[in-house]
């Protein structure tokens, strides 16, 4: 019976994950709608495919996921910045590695389920009907080479229209191109291309360089790779000449940053293997031994993290810290934007930080901390979906930041940090803008209750009540600022974001407001006190009435009588 429940249990999980096929198409769709002439659209439409990739973990191979996710987030800033080039190229390059995990998943497959893949394959390419036409009824050598002859013969093309075209940005996207087919195809073994060499040439075009020495160098290397295929499979078909792209808008960034790492590369997360070898600790290159060796890790600990920058492609420790600068880099300047209020550029540096960390910083954090890399993590997906962010959660941010290289050093920000972290996670967006939105209404109670006891013609209580507005006052001001936020981000109303400057966790300024009513409420809270306890004759040194009050009383014959005095002012 245990056994049945295992295999239900274990089918059931299966389920859970969708197949490739179905990632695709949903994946697809999603980016379909992604078009500059209505860029909420396609800002949404990118936060929904990252949701979606998130989701279907096991759709993915980590590695080809987490450089997808890079490449929706510079296709976001490309929609902030309306560049339509730079937008194309990189909707290209998340085609192309979902193409890649069809190219490979098609070999894996089952004979039945290999149709799926193939016809997905082909839409997400761009590859020809006729080269894909009976591939899934060849041997999978038979298979591999004619697909990677087909891919060859795009990738010429694609470098062709290069070398031809009559402006920058049509060259960029040509070569755009060329880079994303090579993906598909990076992990041959008669390979004769990096992927760093078309990062090379893509930098150069997009510097308005001399890119043409370079892309004639990769062609040459792509017919040296072609020679080798043939020796292998001498029939080799030709597909027809493809259209060339064309070019709508000036170039704004490099399609080339180094998002798509090599089939070495580790995921982003501890947990699953990577596609190639592990690497023992005695193969690691000479400068990671040396710096692992220093560091005040547990031995395997410190292994494990030179075996995941190798297999990043990392050469050394230092410029792993040097990615994570990056990082805190982009984090700061989020922090500077919020403070301007500059909020959308502020989310966009937020989201390409994170991009950064989990393809570059997590996996080699998983190694030696798990428990950190995941909280952070966390914070960056809470911060990322959260409304109404404030400096001081970015401060906490780098405090993370900065306790993954403490961690590595053998030290730590202590437990003040860890526990500012997990309030964060708490109370972080909709908790906490409702705790101070409903901290701001209640306000209004005691104010006026305050304002019907003590709104009489005696000065001292009015002067009493005054303190009690501007005690309140900094909590009203918080709670506008962050229905402001709310009605800025959810009700379309970006005006309001204005209203978050209020906030005493945005900036100086409201910094300094919060002191001077504090100061307020000390001054008038004097006065009004001072002036009633001089009334109630509780100070040695009053005014009139007091003075009047001390003075020794006649004495009367009037013993059966009591006679009160009422003060009308008081």
């Amino acid at each position: 019976m245990k056994k049945w429940l295992a295999l239900a249990l274990f089918l059931g999980l299966v389920a859970l994950a969708a197949p490739l096929p179905q990632v695709y198409d949903r994946l697809e769709e999603t980016l379909g709608q992604v078009r500059l002439d209505n860029p909420t659209q396609a800002l949404s439409a990118l936060d929904r495919a990252q949701s979606l990739l998130r989701q279907e973990e096991g759709g993915l191979p980590p590695v080809l996921r987490d450089a997808v996710l890079l490449h929706l987030q510079d296709a976001r800033q490309a929609v902030l910045k309306k560049s339509a080039v730079d937008l194309e190229a990189r909707l290209l390059l998340v085609r192309h590695l979902l193409g890649k995990a069809l190219y490979d998943g098609f070999f894996q497959a089952p004979a039945a389920e290999k149709p799926q893949y193939l016809s997905r394959l082909i839409q997400a390419t761009g590859l020809p009907q006729t080269q894909a036409q009976g591939v899934e009824n060849l041997s999978p050598k038979e298979a591999r080479l004619r697909l990677e002859t087909a891919y060859l013969q795009l990738i010429t093309e694609s470098l062709n229209q290069a070398l031809s075209a009559t402006s920058r940005p049509q060259a960029y996207l040509a070569l755009a191109q060329a880079y994303a087919r090579f993906l598909v195809v990076q992990d041959s073994p008669q390979s004769t291309l990096r992927a760093q060499g078309f990062i090379q040439v893509l930098s150069k075009v997009s510097e308005g360089q001399g890119f043409r020495p370079l892309t004639e160098d990769l062609l040459q290397k792509v017919g040296v790779w072609r020679k080798q295929l043939q020796t292998l499979n001498p029939v080799s078909p030709t597909p027809p000449p493809a259209s060339p792209p064309s070019a709508q808008s000036p170039l704004s960034s490099p399609v080339g940053k180094p998002s798509t790492t090599p089939p070495a590369s580790s995921p982003p997360s501890p947990p699953p293997p990577s596609p190639g070898p592990v690497p023992l600790a005695a193969n690691l290159p000479q400068e990671l031994r040396e710096e692992t060796s220093l560091l005040r890790l547990d031995p395997q600990a410190a292994v494990r993290v030179g075996e995941t920058l190798q297999r990043l492609a990392i050469p050394s420790l230092i410029n792993w810290l040097d990615l994570l600068d990056e990082v805190r880099s982009s984090l700061a300047q989020a922090q500077l934007y919020t403070e301007a209020g500059q909020y959308n550029q502020a989310r966009a540096q937020l989201n390409y930080a994170h991009s950064r960390f989990r393809l570059k910083i997590y996996p080699v954090v998983g190694a030696y901390a798990p428990e950190l890399a995941e909280r952070t993590d966390r914070l960056f997906l809470a911060m990322q979906n959260a409304v109404g962010l404030r400096t001081v959660d970015f401060a906490i941010l780098l405090g993370e930041i900065q306790e993954i290289e403490e961690r590595l050093l053998g030290s730590s920000l202590g437990p003040w940090h860890a526990l500012q972290v997990q309030l964060q996670l708490f109370l972080l967006g909709i908790p906490r803008a409702i705790l101070f939105l409903l901290a701001s209404v209640l306000a209004f109670f005691p104010l006026y209750l305050g304002w019907i006891t003590f709104s009489g013609r005696n000065v001292y209580w009015t002067l009493l009540g005054l303190s009690f507005l501007f005690l309140v006052l900094p909590i009203v001001g918080e709670g506008l600022s962050y229905m402001g936020s709310i009605l800025a981000e959810y009700g379309g109303l970006p005006a309001l974001g204005l209203l978050a400057n209020l906030s005493i966790a945005q900036g100086l300024v409201p910094y300094l407001a919060w002191g001077i009513s504090a100061f307020l409420v000390v001054a008038f809270a004097g006065a009004g006190l001072r002036g009633i306890a001089s009334q109630f004759g509780l100070l040695k040194e009053r005014g009139k009435e007091a003075t009047a009050a001390m003075e020794p009383q006649q004495p009367t014959a009037l013993t059966s009588e009591t006679i009160v005095e009422w003060d009308e002012e008081f």
